[in-house]
């Protein structure tokens, strides 16, 4: 199966940067880049958060524009929080980093909106109840990767003649996929360029070009990965022959010092193709794990998940017992198809009579 990918997602707050946004846009497109933006690739009375998953998930790359709105928006950081997931490789760009911002409470609906995104998908709940929590949660996020500077300096007036401009410009976006349209549209500039645009795009296409096709890689075998996941993991969905024996070469790529990799397998990625070896083996494994169910199974998770990182298969009994199968003699099988069995001892599992 085929899948379009763009080579960008660009992540932005409207109200400071969808001038800069629109250029950026422009410029990458007449130089050969296909970048999701927001105001071109969201057709009209589409549901939007969806579509911008399915932006994140099929671009190569995540390009974050930092400034005031975006770094303090609960649905920036939801976007930054989605690419980190799925291991996507983040750019960074600095348009206002440097600003003060009072630090006020996100509403009821934001706030529910961060605890459902951290529950759907099972991550930590990181308490982001105000714009401060949002900013510091996109700073460790971004964490130490470099920035790409795009300074301007915009003020109000600035920012309320961009939202003049934009408003009855609204229904002329679509045109922006057009390449002869975008060739002789002149964008206006709100505000003052510290920083060239025309510098800006050179260092940001260096960046799409480096490791390009480790990270395109990556992006095929996550959109395999999410289609098996949205259908409950069937097997029919596995990678298989050269494409599975390619799958993991491709997650044992070595990056010796002081080469850095361009992004990380997402833990759905990794169980992914763990599972699509297991399957070509006939369901024989690496490692049988045996752990009490009750009080075991977080250190079984992150065990799992470290070994899966080196394409290392694991059989446990909630992901590898088949319903109407007998218990005990899958469990005999798991063994006998194990090169090796794990033991986590805890007084829970010393004291279980089943696992001894």
């Amino acid at each position: 199966m085929s899948f379009k990918f763009k080579d960008l997602f660009i992540s932005y707050g409207r109200r400071e940067s969808l001038g800069f946004v629109g250029r950026l846009h422009q410029r990458l497109k007449l130089a050969g880049y296909e970048a999701w933006f927001d105001k071109v690739n969201i057709p009209d009375g589409d549901d939007y958060a969806q579509r911008i998953n399915h932006g994140i998930e099929s671009a190569h790359n995540f390009v974050y524009v930092m400034a005031p709105r975006c770094m303090t928006s609960p649905y920036c950081l939801i976007e930054l929080e989605y690419a980190r997931l799925l291991g996507k490789r983040v750019i960074p760009i600095n348009q206002m980093v440097i600003f003060d911002t009072p630090e006020q409470e996100l509403s009821a609906g934001d706030q529910q909106v961060m605890v459902n995104f951290y529950q759907f998908y099972n991550l930590p709940d990181q308490n982001i109840r105000t714009t401060l929590d949002v900013l510091n949660r996109s700073h460790a996020l971004i964490g130490r990767t470099d920035w790409l500077d795009a300074k301007e300096k915009l003020s109000d007036s600035d920012c309320q003649r961009l939202v003049e401009w934009a408003q009855p410009y609204e229904n002329n976006w679509a045109k922006h996929d057009d390449l002869a349209y975008l060739k002789t549209f002149d964008f206006p500039v709100f505000g003052q360029s510290i920083d060239a645009l025309d510098g800006v795009v050179e260092r940001i296409t260096a960046v799409l070009e480096r490791q390009k096709e480790y990270v395109h890689r990556h992006t095929d075998i996550l959109a395999h990965a999410l289609l098996w996941q949205k259908n409950k993991k069937n097997t029919h969905y596995l990678l298989v022959g050269k494409e599975r024996q390619a799958a993991e070469e491709w997650l044992l790529t070595e990056f010796l010092p002081p080469r850095q990799p361009p992004c990380q397998p997402s833990t759905l990625v990794c169980e992914f193709i763990c599972e699509a070896r297991k399957n070509a083996e006939n369901l024989m494994t690496d490692i049988f794990i045996c752990y009490d169910i009750h009080h075991d199974k977080a250190i079984r998770n992150s065990v799992v998940q470290s070994l899966s990182r080196y394409a290392k298969t694991t059989w446990t009994h909630d992901r590898d017992i088949q319903k109407g199968v007998d218990y005990e003699c899958a469990i005999e099988m798991g063994i006998e198809n194990a090169d090796n069995f794990f033991y986590f001892i805890s007084p829970q599992s010393v004291a279980s009579m089943p696992l001894s």
